[in-house]
């Protein structure tokens, strides 16, 4: 099916056979199927990709992100079915029940539907990326939560803490319910590979959103009670003022999962219903600070390298939250970092340490702004300044 559905899109001039190329390379990279690839390189948009493949199936398509869940629908498709075959029920009418399928062909997916809601399947279509954003929001909290803790993270360490007396046993204690949702909440995040994580408090509601591939999704809702030891646990790790909560404040924290070394960013910020958070996952395991490795086409690659190791000139890198542009910077800096050169950056805040390389982090709040530290790095005779 995966080579009927490549065909057809080149045949119908959707996409180009190099498209085509980079999701099938993307696809062997970090798995998925064809057709999720295809939208999350942009070869083709989601809307596009769903009447195609409603041609293809010859079933209707559906947009997902307009519809709202019908509980009663819902609650006859488990969370673990709706996952495990990427499907969301739409809504019953008498003795049929309406599915949305990535695949409506799976006929064991349409089976298993049938056997467990004893009700006639109708199938229509959507593509993957809207079946998984549809199933998180779908989906009751409590299990989103239960799927998170299930296996909680047993080699989860907090590397760098404060040590504080501050009096919130239910916020500091490893054995509080908080602490341990906490953790799997920053796992879970690491483990989808998601770039931030927002957590939000409105009116009524507590909501988790990561980021993955640039895209917000909504993960959960914890209980809106323990919104304000949530709140106090992220300030605790990452050494806030917790008794202030009037304004915005930056912080950090340092974590061990398994193997992996993770920093994260914290953000608190007041609003109306509270403090919201949002910590930017900085993973160091993942970072390819090698120019060859970060899928530069050749020509493009030549070009680059051409402009960085120019005698002079500004090389301006730009793109959207978790596109690269800080491992292209530094994969930059780490090619040219040679013992001739006297590299200085200005970074807020340093996201990695690199070896041999001067790097500054900005404190406004003390007069280290950008400008101070590039007037001062005139004085520091430098080759070569790096400003992110």
């Amino acid at each position: 099916m995966k080579d009927k559905i490549a065909n057809q899109l080149l045949e119908s001039s959707l996409i180009s056979q190099e498209q085509l190329e980079l999701a099938l390379s993307e696809q062997g990279k970090s798995g998925g199927s064809l057709g999720y690839n295809l939208v999350k390189t942009g070869a083709i948009s989601e809307n596009a990709f769903a009447e195609f493949l409603s041609q293809i199936y010859q079933v209707p398509a559906v947009d997902l992100d307009q519809l709202e869940p019908d509980e009663n629908s819902v609650e006859l498709i488990p969370s673990e079915v709706a996952t495990k075959f990427q499907v969301v029920p739409v809504r019953r009418e008498g003795r049929t029940l309406t599915v949305a399928m990535a695949n409506p062909d799976n006929i064991f997916a349409i089976d298993d539907i049938k056997f467990i809601t004893g009700l006639e399947v109708r199938p229509v279509v959507a593509t993957e990326t809207a079946i998984k954003r549809a199933i998180d929001r779908f989906y009751d909290s409590a299990d989103s939560l239960a799927e998170v803790m299930r296996d909680m993270e047993e080699d989860f360490e907090i590397v760098e803490e404060v040590d504080e007396d501050l009096g919130l046993a239910e916020a500091q204690s490893e054995d509080a319910p908080v602490v341990k949702l906490v953790n799997s909440l920053i796992t879970d995040a690491v483990n989808k590979g998601a770039s931030d994580i927002h957590i939000e408090p409105f009116e009524k509601k507590l909501r988790v959103r990561y980021r993955i591939d640039g895209v917000l999704h909504e993960m959960m809702s914890p209980p809106y009670k323990m919104k304000g030891a949530i709140i106090s646990r992220l300030k605790i790790m990452a050494e806030l003022d917790i008794a202030e909560k009037r304004i915005p404040q930056d912080g950090r924290i340092k974590i061990r999962i398994g193997s992996k070394k993770i920093d994260l960013r914290v953000s608190s910020l007041p609003t109306i219903f509270g403090e919201k958070i949002v910590m930017r996952i900085l993973d160091k395991s993942n970072l390819q600070i090698d120019l060859t490795k970060l899928g530069f086409q050749k020509e493009a690659l030549d070009k680059f390298l051409k402009a960085i190791e120019a005698p002079y000139g500004m090389v301006l890198v730009t793109g959207p939250t978790g596109s690269g542009k800080t491992t292209t910077l530094y994969s930059a800096l780490n090619k040219i970092n040679l013992p001739e050169h006297n590299i200085m950056t200005a970074e807020d805040p340093v996201e990695y340490n690199l070896d041999g390389i001067n790097q500054v982090n900005v404190h406004e709040e003390i007069g280290l702004t950008f400008a101070s530290a590039l007037k001062a790095f005139l004085r520091q005779d430098p080759n070569i300044v790096m400003v992110g």
